[in-house]
């Protein structure tokens, strides 16, 4: 039974030796991989930033280090609205390969919301980080504002509130931000949902339609009217007495 015991105990004793042996070659290969990739790496990832900039001017939206080809891989919305993808070589700051992805234009999109959506579109404005847009639409009591995205110009969000009427003051008030003048009158159009002002101002008069649910100008008219002076006022009140 000891003979046995013996046997055993050194077959063990080499299995370990054995195991012990490959994992610490595993461990300095990997070791010497990992050091080898780290010697391929000169460039950081700021630097590779501005070199992609120089190539490529506009906002960096993304960055990806890509360890098995050691390259950057930098996402550009570029000042003309056109999504750039630059790849920087990791140990010789070079740019190894461009790509170009057409970004959807303002007018694009308008068109594809305008078939989906009645109303008209109040706004537009675009986001370089997240590359998309957001509208802003009134069909009547509704406003919607939509997110667009910028590379497929499909609608990803939605957001649906109903509109109050803008009481008179409320108005009064939009009209005096737009025109520095006199609102001379006010009506409201029930049937259409309008106001319809009349301002004077210096020698013209403004005769503006509004969105009584936004207070958004729809139309707009001008004329010259003659302004009275104080002798025209006095001869006018003296024939009026004198009937």
């Amino acid at each position: 039974m000891i003979k046995w015991a013996k046997v055993l105990s050194t077959s063990a004793l080499g299995t370990a030796i054995a195991f012990s042996s490959i994992t610490t070659s595993h461990a300095a290969e990997m070791k010497t991989a990992k050091a080898e990739a780290t010697e391929h790496v000169s460039i950081s990832q700021a630097q590779a930033k501005g070199i992609a900039l120089q190539d490529c001017k506009g906002t960096v939206t993304s960055t990806e280090f890509k360890q098995e080809s050691s390259v950057y891989v930098i996402t550009i919305v570029t000042n003309n609205l056109e999504q750039r993808i630059v790849e920087v070589s990791a140990s010789t700051g070079k740019v190894v390969k461009k790509q170009e992805v057409k970004l959807w234009t303002q007018n694009q999109v308008k068109e594809s919301v305008s078939k989906q959506y009645k109303g008209a579109i109040q706004s537009i404005t675009f986001n370089k980080e997240t590359r998309e847009y957001t509208l802003t639409v009134v069909d009547g009591k509704v406003e919607y504002t939509l997110t667009v995205d910028g590379l497929t110009g499909k609608v990803i969000h939605e957001n649906k509130k109903e509109l109050q009427l803008m009481s008179e003051q409320k108005i009064k008030e939009a009209i005096v931000k737009q025109y520095s003048g006199y609102v001379y009158s006010l009506e409201f159009k029930e049937s259409a949902s309008q106001y319809v002002a009349v301002i004077l101002k210096n020698s013209t008069q403004y005769t503006v339609t509004l969105d009584a649910f936004t207070g958004k100008v729809v139309n707009t008219s001008q004329q010259e009217v003659k302004v009275l002076t104080r002798q025209d006022a006095k001869d006018l009140a003296l024939a009026y007495i004198c009937r």
